[in-house]
């Protein structure tokens, strides 16, 4: 008898109507290009008819599933794991998320004969008086407000920015009391200059007549450093963005209050307990196992050596029970999941999961492909994955395709689909001339500094094993070093309900104006921006109707008025070559390219730039919401190649991505390279580094980031 699992007629989202079979207790994996519809598959519609399915049995609050399916059968209860992490609560950690603060709270209630109410984090006379149980305080940020390559006169400080006039005269009058060059820009500063600009308060009043609004103001004061708080304006207060988490002087990150620092355990604290790296706790719980003669005991502390040993073969070592949940990645957040998966006495499930080895160093890759080979013997394991890792050893193979959109979907033969991935001829990099040596002593987080060499004019890649600070290097040491820098990173394009493809590659308004050239009339009649004529009056051009809310999740219908373009229905009759704006918010980025290319160039070649990168399978007025992660940064690669930083850090652009689309992005990436600029890549994808100059492996050596040239 055939105990697999079997889903037939999916239809979700972009699939169609394909039937799946699903070998129990074996590694199913899922490939196929971006966007071709391995999310629909593994986590709207497997994943959720293994949750619905168990919820509906118990559950009081249960959403309508949005899975579209004719049949399924033997299915079993669903775990869905994937590499996002939306939690915005500052005091969730990884004790309070995974129920071990109260744990580890009994072992040192028990072991002290104390109440276990003495160690609870929430209340407040438990809890340190200076950051209240946060573990950090809210400082300004030197690294957020300064302006590294300004002029100390054009005011480098990002949050004065409002009153430039009045804050260049303080400045300059403040460099003449302390012979500092104003001409200089901050980078060029000794480090007493640097204090004193930032934390200095001058000798002298200083009486400035300013712009202020349409006319002019005086006012005397004081300087005083911008990170002295102190305001030299009344009523100017810096905003909460220039704002970060700094470590509480005062209990150190332990959260406890003082008199906790007394109640120790095998010599430490349970605030320094939570507060240290799950590879240095192992010994320490060894040690504490071996001093419980309490039987309440034995299982508290067997689950949590499980727990701490999991996480550190996971390659989680370096986190500790207080880390807020909100500052881990996605795929910290999914491995600690999967600890919890692989620690649970609940068996026979469905465990699916998001490019597990993404992020990961070969080493790593390692041990969790182990780990993974053996979660398959006890559960279901459906995998989501590019790399060639998985494809001996799966059970089960479903290949999508061939592309993405609309024209994905499919069931594509599984061999013809490998076969294609292992054919492709990489370009020969260029091959590095110029080195540049960047070397900074600055203290941001846990780091002193960095100490490493790039290739100029090239692309670099960048490695190292997770936590090592590689994030850290691109996004605060570099706009320290480099004077004209952008960072792109994976997260989501921020926008609006009404945002879409159309919107977010800047062809929203050209089409707009095409029409409205034509016809005659004001841009905002053919615009579907909320509060322009063009809008839907029924869903204010969002092209959907959202219900519910409170206990039940929203669920979003297409607008019938609009079918789900967002525009007024009355812009169906006017057309350009027998197509009204309807019909082009419908077509694929590829069809576009032929429908402008006789009528608007400009159109046709942001269309075309789109297609280069493995755009062209996006609907033109598809919502922004609905982009996979490798769609997201591929759109944010191609707005870069327009911008005019000499220096460009890419965190993971090929992450989630095929080996057809890797080296579409590469070649992309080379294009912009070509412009005489200097790439910065973070990825661990299989056999990327061929197209790169340089290879560099940071190290975190006496918390100094430094580089190890492998290429």
């Amino acid at each position: 008898m055939n105990d697999n699992i079997v889903i037939e007629g999916i239809k979700t989202n972009n699939l169609k109507n394909i039937d799946i079979e699903l070998v129990k207790n074996g590694i199913n994996l899922i490939i196929g290009p971006s966007g071709s519809g391995k999310s629909s598959l593994a986590y709207d519609t497997i994943a959720q008819i293994g949750q619905h399915e168990f919820m509906a049995m118990f559950a009081d609050e249960i959403s309508e599933p949005s899975y579209k399916v004719s049949s399924f059968s033997n299915m079993v209860a669903a775990v869905p794991i994937k590499q996002s992490n939306y939690n915005n609560n500052i005091r969730s950690t990884i004790g309070t998320y995974f129920g071990l603060n109260r744990s580890i709270g009994l072992i040192y209630a028990v072991m002290l004969g104390l109440s276990e109410d003495f160690f609870v984090l929430n209340k407040e006379c438990n809890l340190c008086e200076n950051c209240h149980g946060l573990g950090f305080v809210k400082k300004l940020d030197y690294n957020k407000i300064i302006d590294f390559n300004i002029q100390l006169k054009k005011v480098p400080f990002r949050c004065w920015n409002r009153y430039k006039d009045y804050y260049s005269q303080m400045i300059v009058n403040f460099c003449k009391e302390y012979n500092i060059d104003s001409e200089k820009n901050f980078r060029e500063l000794n480090e007493e200059e640097k204090k004193l600009i930032l934390y200095g308060e001058s000798a002298d009043k200083y009486s400035v007549r300013y712009k202020k609004n349409n006319s002019f103001s005086r006012r005397t004061s004081k300087y005083y450093g911008v990170l002295t708080g102190i305001p030299m304006l009344p009523n100017y207060n810096i905003g909460k963005t220039y704002y970060s988490d700094f470590e509480c002087e005062y209990c150190h990150g332990k959260k406890y209050g003082k008199q906790y620092d007394e109640y120790k355990v095998h010599g430490i604290s349970i605030g320094e307990f939570m507060s240290k790296e799950f590879s240095d706790l192992k010994d320490i719980v060894d040690e504490i196992s071996k001093e419980i003669y309490d039987d309440r005991l034995n299982f508290t502390i067997k689950n949590l050596k499980l727990f701490i040993n999991k996480a550190i073969e996971l390659n989680l070592g370096h986190l500790c029970f207080h880390r807020a949940i909100p500052t881990l990645s996605g795929g910290e957040l999914q491995r600690l999941r999967m600890v919890q998966v692989f620690i649970t006495q609940l068996s026979n499930l469905i465990i699916v999961l998001d490019e597990p080895l993404a992020g990961l160093s070969g080493n790593e890759k390692k041990s969790l492909y182990d780990n993974i080979i053996y979660l398959s013997k006890k559960h279901t394991v459906v995998l989501v994955d590019h790399g060639d890792t998985f494809y001996k050893i799966a059970d089960n193979i479903i290949a999508l395709g061939e592309k993405g959109g609309k024209e994905g979907g499919y069931l594509v033969d599984v061999d013809k689909f490998l076969k294609k991935q292992r054919t492709i001829k990489k370009y020969t990099p260029e091959v590095a001339k110029e080195q540049i040596r960047i070397v900074l002593n600055s203290h941001i987080y846990k780091y002193k500094g960095v100490d490493l060499s790039l290739a100029a004019n090239c692309m670099n890649l960048i490695t190292g094993y997770s936590g090592v600070g590689k994030s850290t290097l691109l996004k605060e040491y570099f706009p320290q070093y480099f004077e004209k820098y952008l960072y792109i990173n994976q997260k989501p394009i921020l926008g609006n309900k009404n945002s879409c493809v159309a919107t977010v590659l800047d062809l929203s308004n050209k089409i707009s104006e095409l029409y409205s050239k034509k016809y005659k009339k004001d841009k905002k009649f053919f615009s579907n921006l909320t509060g322009n004529e063009g809008m839907c009056p029924v869903c204010s051009g969002a092209g959907y109707i959202e219900y519910g809310g409170d206990y039940h999740k929203n669920l979003k219908i297409e607008c019938r008025e609009c079918e789900g373009t967002g525009f007024n229905k009355r812009l169906k009759k006017y057309k350009i070559k027998d197509k009204s704006i309807f019909d082009i918010w419908k077509m694929t980025i590829n069809e576009a390219i032929e429908f402008f290319n006789d009528i608007d160039k400009s159109i046709t070649n942001i269309c075309t730039n789109a297609s280069e990168i493995m755009l062209g399978h996006l609907q033109i007025g598809q919502a922004t919401e609905t982009l996979s992660g490798g769609e997201n940064i591929r759109i944010k690669i191609m707005k870069a190649s327009k911008s005019n930083a000499k220096v460009i850090g890419i965190d993971e652009p090929f992450k989630g991505l095929s080996n057809i689309e890797i080296d579409a992005v590469a070649n992309y990436l080379n294009k912009i390279r070509e412009k005489r600029k200097t790439l910065i890549v973070i990825d661990h994808s299989s056999n990327v580094e061929d197209y790169f100059s340089q290879c560099i492996q940071i190290e975190n050596i006496d918390n100094i980031l430094k580089g190890k040239l492998l290429k």
